[in-house]
């Protein structure tokens, strides 16, 4: 992904310092407990440390966006960087670790970002030190925990940020910290539905399969925007103008939900896309990987309209399915692609970027000028990327 402008990476050290501080202070705060505790611990410092910290950006252009401050102000690093901006750019980050540990469990994924998943790390302790049981059973059984320490990291967290606005403007504290626990839940109901989706069978081909791919299509745009697209980009930018004092009801936050739902349709599409093409060396995943977990993706949805039979047979004995060779997996990809489906997903990623843009451009009234050039920027960075 190309790098973000100066004056929005501003915020990255100040959340990553934050992060880590957050990691450290429950790492001092559960020590006399044992020193098996601080196993734990060390596992959530190296999970939490470093990444590109795209919601805490989210979050701080979101705190800028309908303000009423001066053009001046809210262009300086330190209108950004304000204590409020850092904390709640903090607990979505400390969310999103505590989330990637628990679908890493969930997919049964091996690495993350490259390295080890947590289920993994946690598992190799126990084969290395030889304790009695299911190295994998415990592997997974302490990530569910490390998501969960983490999970209440971000809470505390937010309070924290909802904290540093509480005394000048209480109302927006409480309507902050609701959306942020709104955003938790959904992405748990939206995880659920994804779970649901990978165990039901493929439509036979005594279906219509014109009238099953949409079906298929419809279903993954429902798990798209509640399990990744709205906490991804909506809600960072919705719970930042929340903390900057924007009214819930008012439509020019109407507005702004509607375009982070769009562009966090593009960016987990553009992750989908990822999934099945992205070269191994910079995504951390094997090509094919979400054909093999048995993601149900609108690109999945794409292709099984548009193959005929003999590709959708060959997509049966790929997706889901860990053991398909890697011969299967580069012939089903490479169907992807020759029928068309790679093509029209990415008019679908172009023409949500569209919708998002234009949503932009019609609330340009209510947006704070510094706000419309970062949200543009975002746009093109969240969705043009190879990682």
């Amino acid at each position: 992904m190309a790098e973000l402008p100066p004056r929005l990476a501003s915020i990255v050290p100040l959340v990553d310092a934050r992060v880590r501080e957050a990691v450290e202070y429950r790492s001092r705060r559960w020590r006399h407990l044992a020193p098996a505790a601080q196993e734990l611990m060390e596992t959530a410092a190296d999970l939490t440390a470093g990444g590109k910290r795209l919601r805490a950006v989210l979050a701080a252009v979101g705190y800028t966006a309908l303000t009423h401050r001066s053009a001046s102000e809210c262009r300086r690093a330190s209108f950004l960087t304000s204590p409020p901006v850092v904390s709640l750019g903090a607990a979505l980050e400390l969310y999103q670790a505590s989330a990637l540990v628990h679908d890493d469990v969930i997919d049964d994924s091996p690495t993350r970002r490259g390295q080890p998943a947590a289920h993994v790390r946690l598992s190799d302790r126990h084969q290395e030190q030889g304790w009695l049981g299911c190295a994998r059973t415990f592997g997974r059984s302490g990530a569910v925990l490390l998501g969960d320490l983490l999970l209440s990291a971000a809470n505390e967290v937010m309070d924290e940020a909802a904290q540093a606005v509480a005394d000048t403007t209480p109302s927006c504290a409480h309507e902050a910290r609701t959306a942020f626990h709104q955003m938790t839940a959904e992405v748990a109901v939206g995880q659920y539905l994804d779970l649901r989706a990978e165990v039901q069978p493929l439509p036979d081909d005594e279906q219509d399969p014109a009238s099953t791919g949409l079906r298929m299509e419809r279903r993954a745009l429902t798990v798209v925007i509640h399990k990744s697209a709205r906490y991804s980009v909506m809600h960072p930018l919705v719970i930042g103008a929340l903390l900057a004092g924007a009214i819930s009801s008012s439509p020019a936050l109407g507005a702004l939900s509607r375009f982070g739902e769009e562009l966090g349709v593009a960016f987990q599409l553009r992750d989908d896309e990822l999934g099945v093409f992205g070269d191994p060396a910079v995504t951390g995943k094997p090509v094919g990987g979400d054909l093999l977990e048995g993601k149900r993706t609108v690109l999945l949805a794409q292709a099984w309209r548009r193959t005929d039979a003999a590709g959708r047979a060959l997509l049966g004995q790929v997706v889901g399915n860990p053991q398909a060779t890697p011969e299967q997996v580069t012939a089903a990809t490479r169907l992807i692609e020759d029928c068309g489906a790679r093509a029209e997903h990415e008019e679908r990623i172009a023409d949500m970027v569209a919708a998002a843009l234009t949503t932009l451009e019609n609330m340009r009234a209510a947006l704070h000028p510094a706000a419309a050039e970062d949200l543009r920027t975002l746009a093109r960075l969240l969705t043009d990327r190879r990682v």
